[in-house]
């Protein structure tokens, strides 16, 4: 990369293209324009211009008739990017990657930045993609497909702090009346999450975008509940589940599974203690009971709750609930 920082290439090149589209359209852009795209000042403006005309010698003129700037040789293109081994290698996994988005809002939008990155990069690229297509495999996961159209709606919301009512299916399939603040968008395991403040239950909690039957917009605002931060519930809550009042637990599993359990990372506050013959004891404190339910059951017969008693009782219910449905 030549002189300049990153966001200064990233907006040269993009003030190309605008110059381009300009003279497709018969509008061509000029430095107000290129201000309001980049959020940029006029000075600064101004610098990227010359460094346009001098370090990279674009053939850019400033049509008075026109009131914009145009390419007196329209043939002119920027040099190509440059990268080395290693960001080319992340780039193309990158790409790989996004097969985790498929079926998301979100999947064309990236796509299409990834495939305007890959028209600039034609320079020195040391790897070549058959053999990251060779080499490397993503395998997706499950998920869930979202209707671009919720995704939107609520983002607007959230951006503009305004108060919804909204029937919702809960995960058992219920169907109820909501009103909430809308505060943040999360993805989990192949869906989206809004997280929102339940007024009538006056907590915040989250609702799976797939389950939203109707959101109607009320024209009212509301102010976020004061020191409210998306990452301290996320660490706080296991899996997408929280906002509930704090549990410390501790689970003990079996030597079989010591391997497994410990190389991963299932909630930020985990610790673990080797105890007698091999075995494992888990500690942490989570703020989310319903899932931390159903993901202790899922060790079951492997795993056995220490604490707290209400954990062990609620685990013990299940398991006669589940011996009974099959008799």
């Amino acid at each position: 990369m030549k002189t300049g920082s990153r966001p200064q290439y990233y907006r040269i090149r993009r003030m190309v293209q605008m110059v381009r589209e300009g003279a497709d359209s018969g509008s061509l852009p000029n430095s107000t324009d290129f201000m309001n795209e980049f959020e940029i000042s006029r000075r600064t403006v101004a610098r990227d211009l010359d460094f346009l005309r001098d370090e990279e010698r674009a053939p850019l003129a400033y049509d008075d008739a026109r009131h914009g700037f145009r390419l007196t040789d329209e043939t002119y293109t920027l040099p190509p990017v440059r990268i080395s081994r290693k960001e080319a290698f992340s780039f193309g996994l990158a790409r790989k990657l996004l097969a985790h988005y498929e079926g998301t809002p979100l999947h064309l939008d990236m796509r299409s930045v990834l495939d305007k990155i890959a028209e600039s990069l034609e320079g020195e690229i040391t790897i070549e993609p058959d053999w990251l297509s060779e080499h490397v495999g993503v395998l997706p996961e499950d998920r869930v497909r979202i209707d671009p159209d919720v995704w939107a709606q609520l983002a607007g919301f959230i951006e503009r702090r305004e108060v919804i009512r909204a029937t919702y299916q809960t995960f058992d399939g219920r169907v109820s009346e909501y009103e909430l603040h809308p505060y943040h968008l999360i993805a989990y395991h192949g869906n989206w999450y809004l997280m929102a403040w339940n007024v009538e239950k006056k907590r915040v909690a989250t609702f799976a975008l797939s389950r939203f039957q109707r959101i109607e917009a009320t024209g009212q605002t509301f102010t976020r509940l004061a020191g409210f931060s998306p990452e301290t519930y996320a660490r706080q809550a296991f899996g997408i589940v929280g906002g509930e009042k704090p549990i410390r637990v501790r689970l003990l599993f079996d030597p079989k599974l010591a391997v497994y359990i410990t190389e991963r990372q299932w909630h930020p506050s985990q610790e673990f203690r080797t105890r007698q013959y091999g075995s494992v004891e888990m500690r942490m404190e989570t703020t989310g009971r319903k899932e931390l339910v159903r993901w202790v059951l899922s060790w079951m017969p492997d795993v056995k709750v220490l604490a707290p008693k209400s954990l062990r009782d609620r685990i013990a219910e299940k398991l006669r609930d589940g011996l009974r449905a099959q008799q």
